[in-house]
């Protein structure tokens, strides 16, 4: 078939898509109780499906996923131990330097007397003379020897920041919209960057790099949760699979290599991180959010602009199917006005699902940022191994894409699993035999595939959990299993050491990943099926029981008391 053929035959499709979701709302009658469509599902593709409006609301929402990447992995050039000679004591007036050999305080953080004293024989060392063409914080501070714990601390801070900003993203992602949420998380993280660019001491360091974190995780969890609601169910994969972060480390790697100082990164991070604002005025809030708050007439002013932009005539019977799925929401909601993070934990069916998820995120979390945050520990040239960070995971991510559409979740995530717990085991038989260790090329290596493993089938999870969540928490439900990898980030610098503790570190993320697998195999897939905006739609998707729910391809029918409601799904 000639590529003039397939591209007629592509649009005929789609076309062939849109015209029948038209159809079917033209179907939605006024009065409520009789049948109706999958509601807003419908109305995205009646309205164009993945058109244009999608893919620019793609491209200007995750740009900030693209300088979270650079600015998470900061700490990893920041934070390099640089070469140094020790050049003084408290003993300087015994001390002939001269007569010491040079290697004698070459990274020693004592210089030894040259002295016939028995009883002294060293001293602390108080001036550092650096080798390392890097500005460091560890130069720039002196934080080496008796404050090389301050490192640590500081990625602890980090990830504590990431994990009130996941905290407080979910609830004012459901509070105050989507939107406006990500416009402030983006603001404080290009903000904090400029700060610790002229951060006179490593205490306002830690202080500006928690407020990074806290922009870090609020627009991890709000930007991804806005494309999602704009996106018909056949790519909401897109989500995750974009490489933005990906794509913001490798460019950091770059970034570095050729500027040699974290405060430039710094500046370079957050001046270029301030242009996303303004297309950010180019997009609307979440339809599905307008929707559950009742603003029904600026839901029909957004179905509009998505329709226009897709080249697609005003949406039929929108009005009806808006107020339909109001309605709908304000009798499952219970008596409080607004849900709180009470309500993912409130019955088993929604609390199983949120179990599940923090798991997954926590032992993500811990694989990914401790291979991460460790590579500075691994052989290979450190920039080499931080550029590999990313582009390793590019097509991976790519490829993810096309196996969701095909395969599902599940069956996506299942070998990615595998494949990662299988580069931990290895790692830690080559431990064990004493093959491997930190100037092992191949230890690297295998580190460097179950990190992209663990991301690639991290993002699978990233797109499954929001699918499962109906509209009205999935923002709560996202931020929870957000805030569990935040935890998980704060213990894996502490956790996962691969200077000192090496093969307990692969022990330990081998048995997480066993588990995972397990959890995997539990979770109901989500391919093909349409978004739940109320807790009603939740309960007929998702739990299926017997002589309440009915379940199947063609069409969902939930029967509560005298009245009867029928989704017609496909």
């Amino acid at each position: 078939m000639r590529a003039d053929d397939r591209a007629l035959k592509s649009e005929c499709v789609m076309s062939e898509t849109r015209d029948s979701a038209m159809q079917r709302l033209e179907k939605v009658p006024s009065s409520r109780g009789m049948e109706r469509t999958t509601g807003l599902e419908e109305l995205i593709n009646a309205a164009g499906g993945f058109g244009r409006f999608q893919f620019i609301n793609l491209i200007i929402m995750l740009s900030g996923k693209f300088f979270c990447g650079w600015s998470m992995f900061q700490m990893t050039f920041a934070g390099l131990v640089p070469d140094f000679y020790c050049a003084g004591s408290a003993r300087e007036d015994v001390l002939d330097f001269d007569s010491l050999p040079r290697n004698s305080t070459f990274n020693k953080c004592y210089v030894p007397f040259n002295t016939t004293n028995p009883y002294e024989n060293k001293s602390e060392c108080l001036i550092y003379n650096y080798t390392s063409p890097y500005k460091t914080i560890m130069k720039d501070f002196d934080l080496v020897c008796g404050r090389g714990w301050i490192k640590r601390a500081l990625i602890v801070i980090q990830m504590a920041g990431l994990m009130v900003g996941c905290m407080t993203a979910g609830q004012m992602g459901d509070a105050i919209g989507r939107w406006w949420s990500n416009f402030i998380f983006v603001t404080v993280h290009c903000v904090g960057n400029l700060a610790t660019a002229f951060s006179p001491g490593w205490e306002i360091f830690a202080a500006c790099r928690f407020f990074i974190g806290v922009g870090i995780g609020g627009i991890l969890v709000v930007a991804f949760i806005h494309v999602m609601e704009f996106l018909p169910k056949k790519w909401r994969p897109a989500c995750a699979s974009t490489p933005a972060w990906m794509v913001g480390v490798a460019v950091f790697a770059l970034a570095s290599y050729l500027l040699h100082d974290w405060r430039k990164l710094h500046f370079l991070c957050g001046a270029c991180g301030l242009l996303q604002l303004p297309f950010l005025f180019f997009i609307p809030e979440s339809v599905r959010w307008l929707v559950t708050q009742g603003r029904i007439d600026q839901a029909m002013t957004v179905i509009d602009k998505v329709a226009r932009w897709n080249d697609r005539p005003p949406v039929q019977r929108a009005r009806v199917v808006l107020e339909n799925v109001y309605s709908e929401q304000k009798e499952a909601q219970t008596s409080e006005k607004k849900y709180t993070y009470v309500a993912i934990v409130r019955n088993w069916s929604v609390s199983k699902i949120t179990l599940i998820m923090c798991y997954h995120w926590f032992c993500y979390s811990l694989a990914y940022y401790g291979i991460s945050f460790g590579v500075s520990d691994l052989a290979g040239n450190f920039f080499v191994n931080v550029l590999l960070l990313g582009l390793i995971d590019t097509p991976c991510l790519l490829l993810s894409l096309y196996t969701n559409i095909k395969l599902g979740r599940k069956w996506t995530a299942v070998p990615l699993l595998v494949i990662s717990l299988g580069c931990a085991l290895t790692c830690m038989v080559l431990m064990i035999t004493g093959e491997g260790g930190k100037a092992s090329i191949l230890i690297t290596l295998l580190s460097l595939t179950a990190k992209s493993s663990v991301l690639v089938a991290w993002s699978v999870v990233q797109t499954w959990g929001n699918e499962l969540y109906p509209t009205v928490i999935r923002n709560l439900g996202y931020g929870a299993a957000n805030t569990t990898a935040r935890v998980a980030g704060i213990f894996a610098p502490m956790i996962i050491d691969f200077k000192t503790r090496m093969t307990e570190s692969y022990v330990l993320m081998g048995v997480l990943l066993l588990v995972d697998l397990v959890f995997v195999l539990l979770l109901p897939d989500t391919k093909n099926k349409f978004l739940p905006d109320t807790i009603v739609d939740f309960e007929i998707e998702t739990v299926g029981k017997s002589g309440k729910f009915e379940n199947n391809k063609e069409s969902v029918i939930y029967k509560p008391k005298s009245k009867k409601f029928t989704d017609t799904i496909n």
